[in-house]
């Protein structure tokens, strides 16, 4: 109005917060074109492209993210901030190799990147490996990275050791009970609780899942060989295979001559142990459903409404149902703690209340279905649509919990619905258009990403086709 024009950097600085704006409400598109025509009047600000990776990260599309970081990158190599920032968007992309070699810059010449990480204890690195490898189903690789986060933490605890006595012998007694303080929480640090929450992850999914000789061969990295390499190894696996094979008909040669040995001792004395045999299971099962009773009620404490927590409360409270056999003082116990958990009723009943109090939200409406089919099989129309509901009116229908929906629907937790999994990948889709979890089949393959700064094109098809 007093006639004093704007300095030139005004108009990108709004554009810049506009961008951020639009992506914190979840307009990603709108904020795509903001910083979008920010670069192109700056293209040398460092900071417009951390926002457009940002922006790509939370619209589900982490490759395109790890490009755009990587520009960054780029423009300021001698920068450690950004170099890490792009490593963990690469790690978050599963470019593992590609983050090696970005952390390589910074670590100790001579030395591989990550023997040289391991030994700084660079935990977020290790993190962020984990869920990398977890999430390629390279199981053996994710635990590798678990346990030397677990072996920090216990180098940590060995190395507060000299600490008491240098307290005592310097009487700073204050730092003495911080130390000790310490200890207490020691293991609730957030890397050693993601670290052991991708572990127990793992365990249980190998534990319901045994991996085959095939899951086994497809571990193994082969991304990165050359096809002489390739063809060694696969030579390997088939001599190892036919050299397992020798030995297990060894070992069932061996098992057959100890079952017949076992047959004739089994005749003789047959009373006596399938006597013990039948005082010895119920008492085994007992005690299991006592130890479940005390972590449930545990969990229950903390979180009586949290969906996982309900899939765990609903198969027990099943098991017991079922369960027969169980000596008196422990089905006593059961019955009184399990009047107070779930009340009056039966597990079905326990299902529809929880499902009718949580109505409207997905995560819960998705393990309600999830033991609605676990209990009934003939039930499954009802909750394949249960699940598979995106109304507007719907909480928390995000990126994330829409990727469990359909994990669910193609793993086979509400049985066998292929038509259903297509179906609403292609309605999240509408809804996310970016997440690369929704896109059609075939188009990961055509997606390609450079690394250290090398793209020379911007790839914004997907931007122009919405």
């Amino acid at each position: 109005d007093d006639g004093n024009l704007e300095p030139p950097t005004t108009r990108l600085w709004v554009q810049y917060f506009l961008a951020q704006h639009y992506d914190r409400i979840g307009q990603p598109s709108l904020a795509l074109e903001y910083i979008n025509a920010a670069i192109e009047s700056t293209p040398t600000l460092i900071e417009l492209f951390l926002v457009k990776a940002k922006i790509y990260k939370h619209a589900g599309n982490i490759k395109e993210a790890a490009k755009w970081m990587d520009e960054a990158q780029a423009l300021d190599t001698a920068d450690r901030f950004i170099n890490s920032k792009c490593a963990k968007y690469m790690l978050k992309a599963n470019l593992v190799k590609e983050a090696e070699e970005m952390c390589s810059k910074f670590t100790r010449e001579g030395t591989a990147a990550v023997d040289n990480l391991n030994e700084m204890q660079c935990m977020w690195f290790q993190t962020e490996c984990a869920l990398a490898y977890q999430s390629m189903n390279k199981y053996g690789e994710s635990l590798k990275k678990c346990h030397e986060i677990e072996r920090h933490f216990a180098e940590i605890t060995d190395d507060q050791f000299d600490f008491h006595t240098y307290c005592m012998r310097k009487m700073t007694l204050r730092s003495y009970v911080d130390l000790l303080k310490l200890e207490d929480v020691l293991r609730c640090h957030p890397f050693y609780f993601k670290a052991a929450k991708v572990a127990i992850e793992i365990y249980l999914k190998l534990h319901d899942h045994p991996l085959t000789d095939e899951n086994k061969e497809l571990e193994a990295d082969t991304a990165n060989l050359s096809d002489k390499e390739l063809k060694k190894l696969r030579n390997k696996q088939r001599r190892a295979q036919k050299k397992a094979q020798l030995e297990e008909e060894k070992r069932n040669a061996e098992k057959e001559k100890q079952l017949k040995n076992q047959r004739k001792k089994k005749e003789e004395d047959e009373e006596e142990i399938g006597a013990q045999k039948e005082e010895l299971v119920p008492e085994k099962l007992a005690k299991k459903f006592l130890l479940m009773l005390q972590s449930v009620k545990r969990a229950f404490a903390i979180d009586a409404d949290n969906p996982w927590l309900h899939e765990c409360l609903f198969r027990f409270f099943k098991a017991v149902s079922e369960s027969k056999n169980v000596p008196d003082a422990v089905q006593t116990v059961l019955t009184q703690q399990m009047s107070r958990l779930f009340g009056d009723t039966n597990p079905k009943s326990f299902n529809e209340a929880f499902l009718s109090k949580h109505l409207n939200s997905i995560p819960h409406r998705l393990a309600a279905a999830k033991m609605m089919y676990y209990n009934e099989p003939s039930s499954q129309k009802r909750a394949v649509d249960l699940a598979t509901g995106l109304d507007e009116f719907l909480d928390e229908r995000g990126i994330q919990i829409c990727v469990k929906v359909l994990e669910a629907v193609r793993d086979g937790n509400l049985g066998v619905c292929k038509e259903t999994a297509e179906t609403y990948r292609a309605q999240c889709h509408k809804i996310f258009p970016y997440a690369l979890a929704f896109m059609p089949p075939g188009y990961e393959d055509d997606v390609k990403i450079t690394v250290n700064g090398d793209s020379a094109t911007e790839p914004e098809e997907l931007a122009n086709e919405i």
